[in-house]
């Protein structure tokens, strides 16, 4: 097999699932304000929402507001729901689905979720990939420079490893990011007087949201057989 073909193929990839992953992102964010108007006929405001969803399944977190818009999460540490102050005082479509969503991840949380606990496992190694990510791509661009040399054979290995890593990462991301969004849904429509019309928007936004984590393990793959192919054909040269 040419390796150097399928290093410029990955190339390929890497840019077509990058661009998959800009269009996916602004469909997240046209849903989200397309949803941020319409009211809910849950009578709650995000913050609301969270305080229930916690009361009536006696989990004890936090809640607290955010800055920025979608910034929206759960913290594992503190066992708080943050929310965005877009999404703290709204009673729309758009904060109730976010907001089910993360108290999802507080549920997995509490009930010690086996794939939720793998991906705590290997969340700091995703921080880790994400401050390296610009030094990975500034040594990507000079490592045909130094391609045939020891220090370039030695980067090669670092990096794939390092790519390897996030791709496992992304791999136990998802399943608990889907799951969340199956509670989410379960939660929003056990409660009553959710018209048809209503779920099927929390279903479209969550299911978006959801493919955001898609298109970034996308992006990583296509970088991660990328290196494995400039390593096979280092080896093979």
């Amino acid at each position: 097999m040419d390796y150097y073909l399928g290093y410029c193929i990955c190339g390929v990839a890497i840019l077509l699932a990058f661009i998959a992953s800009l269009i996916v992102q602004n469909r997240v964010t046209k849903t989200y304000d397309a949803y941020k108007e319409e009211p809910s006929s849950i009578d709650l405001t995000g913050a609301q929402l969270a305080q229930k969803l916690a009361t009536e399944n006696r989990i004890n977190i936090s809640i607290k507001m955010c800055r920025g818009k979608l910034s929206d999460h759960y913290n594992p540490k503190d066992r708080s729901i943050n929310i965005s102050e877009e999404n703290y005082y709204s009673k729309s479509l758009s904060a109730q689905s976010i907001v089910a969503h993360e108290f999802g991840h507080a549920m997995q949380h509490a009930e010690n979720y086996g794939a939720y606990k793998v991906r705590q496992t290997v969340v700091k190694v995703s921080n880790f990939m994400s401050g390296m990510l610009i030094p990975i791509i500034i040594i990507g661009l000079i490592l045909e420079l130094v391609f045939f040399s020891t220090a370039g054979n030695l980067i090669i290995y670092i990096m794939c490893g390092l790519y390897g890593l996030s791709v496992l990462a992304g791999l136990v991301t998802l399943p608990v990011e889907y799951n969340a969004s199956t509670r989410a849904k379960k939660l929003l429509f056990a409660m009553g007087n959710t018209s048809e019309e209503e779920q099927n928007a929390t279903a479209n936004l969550l299911n978006s949201a959801a493919l955001t984590y898609v298109a970034s393990l996308c992006v990583t793959l296509a970088y991660f057989l990328r290196i494995v192919f400039l390593l096979l054909a280092s080896r093979r040269d």
